[in-house]
């Protein structure tokens, strides 16, 4: 094995790590070709810049430096031409940081995205891994909302669609699990014909009713409230949806909320770069940076933009984050 190999899994270490990073995962699914090479050498950049300051600060301990000087003998390395033995050792240290921190550091960074979806949602949408459609789903998610999608035939659904699972490409099929159904007549006014209404079983559970549409076949799409759409049906309706409108009436706080918490998740893999190099001047400052870059991390979680009611202030309130997947709506109490 020739130090020409090591640069070799130095690159393929950066490619694992540009495929598997939620950040650049999208870009790397979206653009195949020289675009990935060039995004898997960044990565690798990236792998090595940290690996050179971690080793940096483990030669500082000389059980480290024997325990390289026994691995060396042990793998078959051959020194290329005006490359001397120290070097061999140097490069064969840098590609086995590089390989351990493509390991662990997708986990890592991936941790916040994993556990936190709109923290997720937020990254996809700056990479356009989400579209019009699935943006909308995930807005009316947070709001307890639904969904409806009209068609070219005029037929309508009201529903959920599937959840958000990551970046892909190729978006040509939506799901939506159906609350009700219905159509739209020659004067487009929507009717509701059929509810879904039935409770939800391990032998019968809520995608039971799912439907798969074309996006070509989707005219609209727009968020729905059930219960809205009743009221509307009756004959006060137009007084008493004025005032609901004027109390439900919300807006979005600004869009710097989102830059903050996309700024902040940068912040864990930069401060985690800038860690071991702090830690040769000052271990304590190396282990603040790290400890930073974990608080970034968690501000970045915790930080989400608040529907507020128009006409009060605008504020950030840093509500609980959400964990997982929300819970599934269940049909019948929205038709109850």
């Amino acid at each position: 094995m020739t130090s020409l190999a090591l640069v070799a899994v130095l690159l393929a270490t950066g490619w694992y790590f540009y495929r598997q990073w939620r950040y650049t995962r999208f870009e790397a699914l979206h653009h195949p070709g020289h675009p990935q090479y060039f995004g898997a050498a960044l990565c690798s950049v990236y792998l090595f810049g940290m690996s050179v300051g971690l080793h940096a600060l483990a030669m500082r301990h000389a059980a480290y430096g024997l325990y390289l000087g026994k691995l060396q003998m042990m793998l078959p390395l051959q020194a290329i031409e005006k490359q001397t033995a120290e070097g061999l050792a140097l490069h064969l240290a840098l590609t086995l940081w590089c390989l351990l921190l493509g390991g662990l550091l997708p986990i890592l960074l991936n941790d916040p995205l994993v556990r936190v979806r709109s923290l997720a949602q937020l990254i996809a949408s700056r990479h356009g891994a989400i579209d019009a459609i699935e943006g909308l789903a995930m807005k009316c998610e947070e709001d307890g909302t639904l969904i409806a999608l009209t068609l070219k035939s005029g037929k309508v659904y009201v529903g959920l669609l599937d959840e958000f699972a990551g970046p892909r490409v190729g978006k040509e099929w939506v799901g939506i699990s159906p609350v009700a159904s219905g159509f739209r007549d020659d004067q487009s006014a929507l009717c509701l014909t059929t509810f879904y209404d039935m409770e939800p079983t391990d032998e019968a559970p809520l995608d039971i009713f799912q439907v798969i549409v074309s996006t070509k076949q989707i005219v609209s799409a727009q968020a729905f409230d059930l219960e809205l759409y009743k009221q509307f049906q009756q004959p006060d309706a137009q007084a008493r949806s004025t005032g609901d409108e004027r109390r439900t009436a919300l807006r979005r706080t600004s869009s710097t909320v989102d830059n903050t918490r996309h700024c902040l998740y940068l912040g864990l893999p930069v401060l985690l770069l800038l860690s071991p190099y702090i830690a040769l001047k000052t271990t304590l400052g190396g282990l603040i940076l790290v400890v930073l870059a974990g608080v970034s991390g968690i501000a970045a979680e915790r930080l989400q933009r608040r529907m507020v009611p128009s006409g009060s202030n605008d504020r950030l309130v840093p509500p609980e984050p959400d964990r997982g997947p929300a819970a599934p709506f269940a049909p019948s109490s929205a038709h109850s």
